[in-house]
């Protein structure tokens, strides 16, 4: 498998549309390979707070930098730390206003040296820490904070330096401590960071944990590593795990279709596209930010990375920017 003529259609003209302008602006930077500087790049961009869903969730934040309450985790899939998670992915940075004060409420639960956790209200006690921060919030919260333009910020280097030293002697990493396997998601959230990160791409660490990935790629019974059955589940936003998300972090650190695992899992993505060339929603998390589309249709979102996944792991010639 090396041409891209498997794809069964073309569906960058759709992904293209005004109407959504992250995915127009995600799609001209990296499936067409626009420079940031170009007029309709920075149109597109200039766009994505004005889309009504992203323009509601911003009008939402409270004035403090927090979304729904002062526990960055709660509720689940309401609360700061999962608006961030899913802005992250939209093309925002932190030159917008909401998306700093963002990132500055999240910063303000980062221990001295260097994880992330919650603090809770505690009967007798008051407001305490959390006694372990977990890699896997960690990572995301990470990885959504080098989107948005912090990768150079001291506390950000902290943040890389903790998460690297909790790797396990297996290769992963694991919420607790205890546990005879690790955590697959937790395991690929970090390698999602290092994607962002080339100094974190270059630890030795992130060896270690590519290899443990790829060697459980599709393999069926997942439960024993903190997870469920998702590998040939196409959701979004990827807050678990799943093929879209595993290839483009593998293919980012330099594994092909030459290895058996990553073919196989191409073959099973270019099963799933449909002939009009789009990839459909198979389901999202019941609650989000933002409705992302409907399960069984045709979804931009996940068009987008797989169409993307696609060409870097056909090794599509890049072209020069126009």
């Amino acid at each position: 498998m090396t041409r891209l003529d498997a794809l069964r259609g073309d569906p960058i003209p759709w992904l293209l549309e005004p109407g959504n302008p992250s995915v127009r602006y995600r799609t001209l930077t990296g499936l067409l390979y626009r420079p940031e500087s170009a007029p309709e790049v920075r149109a597109a961009q200039e766009a994505i707070p004005t889309y009504p869903p992203v323009a509601q969730l911003l009008a939402d934040q409270k004035r403090d930098g927090y979304w729904v309450k002062r526990d960055y985790y709660l509720p689940k899939y309401d609360g700061t730390f999962w608006v961030l998670s899913v802005l992250g992915d939209l093309g925002l940075t932190a030159k917008n206003e909401h998306i700093e004060r963002g990132c500055q409420f999240m910063f303000s639960f980062q221990r001295e040296h260097g994880p992330f956790c919650r603090r809770r209200r505690v009967a007798g006690k008051g407001v305490i820490w959390d006694t372990g921060p977990g890699p896997c919030t960690h990572a995301r919260i990470v990885r959504f904070l080098l989107q948005f333009g912090y990768r150079d910020d001291p506390r950000v280097r902290a943040a890389v330096e903790w998460m690297l030293a909790t790797q396990r002697n297996d290769g992963m990493w694991l919420c607790r401590t205890d546990g005879r396997y690790g955590c697959l998601r937790a395991t690929l959230d970090v390698l999602r960071v290092a994607v962002l990160d080339p100094e974190t791409a270059a630890h030795p660490a992130m060896g270690r944990a590519a290899d443990v990935v790829c060697e459980l790629l599709m393999e069926p019974r997942m439960s024993r590593y903190h997870v469920p059955e998702l590998w040939k589940v196409l959701e979004y936003p990827y807050l678990d795990y799943g093929v879209i998300s595993a290839l483009e972090a593998l293919g980012q650190l330099g594994y092909t279709v030459e290895h058996p695992r990553i073919a196989g899992a191409m073959e099973y993505l270019l099963s799933r596209q449909l002939p009009n060339g789009a990839w459909p929603l198979d389901q999202s998390p019941r609650r989000l930010p933002f409705v992302v589309g409907e399960p069984g249709q045709p979804n931009k979102w996940l068009t987008l990375d797989a169409l993307r996944v696609v060409k870097l792991l056909l090794r599509e010639p890049r072209a020069t920017p126009r």
